[in-house]
């Protein structure tokens, strides 16, 4: 999500900058946007590590967890739980298929 906000900054950005006015010359200002790595992994690789260990059979209030919103720990939780739905329905298709 902070991408797209700094990618729609961007865009509106460049096309203030592209003004046909009057030929004066304004100095623009630079973007402000930095482009070292942020501090804390984005949410989504967050969730995926959390998903991960919960999957692995790891609790929920691990240190993969602890930094997710509710929403986000919901989110972990259910893609973990569709994980072992796919790999429990592929274990008895396999056995049936023997």
């Amino acid at each position: 999500m902070r991408r797209t906000a700094v990618l729609l900054l961007a865009c509106l950005t460049l096309a203030g900058c592209s003004d046909a006015g009057g030929g004066e010359d304004k100095p623009t200002p630079a973007a402000s946007a930095t482009t070292s790595a942020p501090a804390t992994p984005p949410v989504a690789d967050q969730i995926a590590a959390c998903t991960d260990a919960i999957a692995a059979g790891k609790s929920q209030d691990g240190p993969e967890c602890a930094s997710l919103s509710p929403d986000d720990l919901l989110t972990a939780v259910q893609d973990s739980n569709q994980r072992g739905r796919d790999a429990l329905e592929s274990a008895i298709a396999s056995a049936g298929a023997q």
